[in-house]
């Protein structure tokens, strides 16, 4: 046990050391503390980057540093403000996010970045586990233990080099350095997963070559209800080509302010085909696709004041025998009801 933390519960642990839930004995403030090992810090001259980086980036929208220090063992210690409601990768449980919940904590975590990047602070580590949900439900960022002076080479940092490869652009894999724009590829794969679900992004068997070509994550491979224009944003901060990605944290973080999310879709795979559902307002919405024994596909689209008053939309059902016509129809209607074109 430190001095001056009482542990209370283990919240994680990843590369770089473990999370726990503690309180700060002389104020019993509860606090999160990060443990780092020794053998995690390359540079013994910089045992605190971390907590420095955290503290250069102080913002509403990056998580507060309160201390840090030595505990008896020789493991690095990292106060930050606690916060309960955990990561998006703890929301998520690998499934996807409703995207107005995404376009939000997003555009917040954007602005943390935004921030840390107008103070030369690259974050280098992008991704659902390290984007926090504040007591307001604000996006907040975390875990600076890459986090480095844009220019700068990670050599120079306290940490041991690591590279998430799933979110990492391609030309850092290359062997080039960190910029924002590779940042902005991050945040890309961030948003690639959290509209999709873990499920979109199974690691082929050589994932640094697909992501050299381009070919991973699949681009074109989305949820039936998210659209056109919400793919393009995410794609252009995947483009291979760094030149053609969004060139600024407040780039990407203007596009997605723009982006529709009237309806958020609930999605359930049937033995006989899959079933969206939603509520919006004072309406539930209900669209089920579906496959008959006798091979006929077909789309009803319902709506009502409740699950159990939903009457069918005529005009916006589809029967008849072929697949690709039934799955495009249905894509149509469910992304018409995300960007607020239907009833």
């Amino acid at each position: 046990m430190a001095v001056g933390f009482d542990f209370k519960k283990r919240l994680g642990a990843g590369h770089f050391g473990e999370v726990w839930l503690a309180s700060e004995r002389g104020l019993g403030a509860t606090c999160a503390v990060k443990l780092i090992p020794p053998d995690r810090i390359a540079n013994p001259s910089n045992f605190f980057q971390e907590a420095q980086a955290l503290k250069a980036a102080e913002h509403p929208n990056v998580v507060r540093v309160i201390d840090t220090g030595f505990i008896p063992d020789g493991r690095v210690y990292v106060s930050m403000e606690f916060l309960k409601k955990r990561s998006l990768d703890d929301e998520a449980s690998g499934s996807h996010v409703h995207l107005s919940r995404v376009k939000r904590v997003m555009i917040d975590a954007l602005r943390g970045l935004e921030h840390a990047h107008n103070q030369g602070i690259l974050h280098r580590d992008i991704k659902p586990a390290n984007i926090l949900i504040g007591d307001h439900d604000e996006g907040k960022l975390s875990d600076f233990g890459l986090a480095l002076p844009a220019g700068i080479s990670p050599m120079t940092i306290g940490m041991k080099g690591y590279l998430y490869t799933l979110h990492t652009a391609p030309e850092v894999l290359a062997g080039s350095p960190s910029t924002v724009q590779s940042e902005i590829y991050s945040c890309g794969a961030t948003l690639f997963r959290l509209v999709n679900g873990d499920m979109f992004v199974a690691s082929p068997p050589d994932l640094s070559a697909e992501i050299l070509a381009g070919t991973f994550p699949d681009r074109t491979h989305y949820r039936a209800f998210i659209p056109r224009q919400v793919r393009t944003v995410i794609n252009r901060a995947l483009n291979v080509d760094p030149k053609k990605r969004y060139q600024s944290a407040a780039d990407l973080r203007h596009a997605i302010e723009q982006l529709s999310t009237f309806v958020n879709w609930q999605e359930a795979l049937l033995t006989d085909g899959i079933r969206w559902t939603a509520t919006a307002g004072s309406k539930c919405y209900e669209i089920l696709g579906t496959v008959d024994a006798a091979g006929i596909h077909s789309v009803v689209v319902r709506q009502g004041a409740s699950s159990k008053s939903l009457r069918c939309i005529s005009s916006l059902c589809y029967e008849g025998t072929d697949k690709a016509a039934a799955r495009a129809h249905s894509a149509r209607v469910l992304q018409d009801f995300v960007l607020g074109r239907q009833p």
